[in-house]
C-alpha cells in the first residue's frame, strides 16, 4: 500500500468514527463537547507531533514503525518517542474545559465540562492512537506492505477518534447504570 492508501483507509475510519460519535451524542446547533474535544486535542496533536518530528525527524515515526506488537508497550513507545503530540492531545482536549460553558448553554448539565471526564477521555485517546498503529502496522503485515510512518500516522489519528467514541460510549452507560431505567416521556423530556 502506499502512503495515498494508508490516508484514503484513516480518513475513512476517521469519518466513520465521527459518525458514530454524532450518533451517540447529536448536536444541538454548533459542535457538542465531544467534537470539540477532538478538534482542538487533534490539532494540539498536529502542534505536538510537528515540534517532535523537528526534533528528532523521520526516526521518531520509524521508531514507532519497528515498534512492538504489544498495546502496554505500543503506548509506552507512543509516549516516549512523541511525547509533545501527547501532551499537545491532552492540552488541547482540556481546552474544553474553560471554553464550553461559554459556547453552549446547559453544559454542566450535560456533564460536558468535568476535568475527570475529560481526562479519562484523554486516556482513552492516547490508548486509541497506540492501538491504531498496531492495527494498521498489522494490516501493513497482512497486506505484505512497507511499515511506513503513513500507516503509523493513519492509524493514531483513526485510533484517536475510536478513543473518543468508546471512551463516550463508556460515560453514557455509566450515566444510564446510574440513573436507572427512565420513562417514555422522561427520554422524550431530556434525551
Amino acid at each position: 500500500m502506499t502512503g495515498t492508501a494508508w490516508a484514503v483507509l484513516g480518513a475513512t475510519l476517521v469519518l466513520a468514527g465521527l459518525l458514530a460519535l454524532a450518533k451517540l451524542r447529536p448536536a444541538r446547533g454548533g459542535l457538542n463537547s465531544p467534537q470539540w474535544m477532538l478538534l482542538l486535542g487533534a490539532v494540539g496533536m498536529l502542534a505536538g507531533m510537528g515540534i517532535d518530528a523537528y526534533a528528532g525527524g523521520l526516526e521518531t515515526l520509524s521508531a514507532l514503525c519497528t515498534g512492538p506488537r504489544g498495546l502496554g508497550a505500543m503506548v509506552l513507545l507512543h509516549v516516549t518517542q512523541l511525547p509533545l503530540a501527547h501532551i499537545g492531545m491532552i492540552a488541547g482536549g482540556l481546552l474544553v474545559l474553560p471554553l464550553m460553558p461559554k459556547l453552549r448553554r446547559g453544559c454542566r448539565r450535560q456533564l460536558c465540562a468535568q476535568l475527570g471526564q475529560n481526562l479519562v477521555c484523554s486516556a482513552w485517546m492516547v490508548v486509541g492512537m497506540a492501538a491504531g498503529s498496531l492495527v494498521f502496522l498489522e494490516l501493513a503485515g497482512w497486506a505484505q506492505a512497507v511499515r511506513e510512518p503513513a500507516a503509523v500516522l493513519a492509524g493514531m489519528f483513526a485510533g484517536m477518534v475510536w478513543g473518543m467514541v468508546a471512551s463516550v460510549t463508556l460515560v453514557q452507560t455509566l450515566v444510564r447504570l446510574s440513573l436507572g431505567p427512565r420513562t417514555h416521556a422522561q427520554r422524550a423530556e431530556n434525551p
